[in-house]
């Protein structure tokens, strides 16, 4: 994957592990562990994670969502009422449209 795809920019600024030799050391513990050994090494103090402001707005934006009510209860009292007294109007080349736009926007 090439790094400008990936929102999170995750590097190790250990030079003696990369890739290739990390999969490896983890492929080898976990055959060890079996045979009851596993190396066990601290973590680097200089190992690092760097999130891009995309990550970082996406954190905001959950934290926003979750702050908000599931239902919007005023809302769902104006259509009742509006139900009740027979006022409520469906209109379906709206909803169609919306639901076109919603379709167009995943494109």
């Amino acid at each position: 994957m090439n790094s400008i795809d990936n929102p999170m920019n995750i590097k190790s600024t250990r030079t003696d592990v990369n890739q290739s030799s990390a999969h490896a050391g983890r492929v080898s513990g976990a055959a060890s562990g079996a045979a009851g050994s596993i190396e066990k090494r601290p973590a680097s103090s200089d190992d690092t994670v760097t999130f891009t402001n995309a990550a970082e707005d996406m954190r905001k934006l959950e934290e926003t969502l979750a702050s908000l009510p599931d239902v919007d209860n005023n809302r769902v009292s104006q259509i009742k009422a509006a139900i009740a007294d027979g006022s409520y109007e469906i209109d379906p080349e709206k909803i169609v449209n919306n639901l076109l736009n919603s379709e167009r926007e995943l494109l």
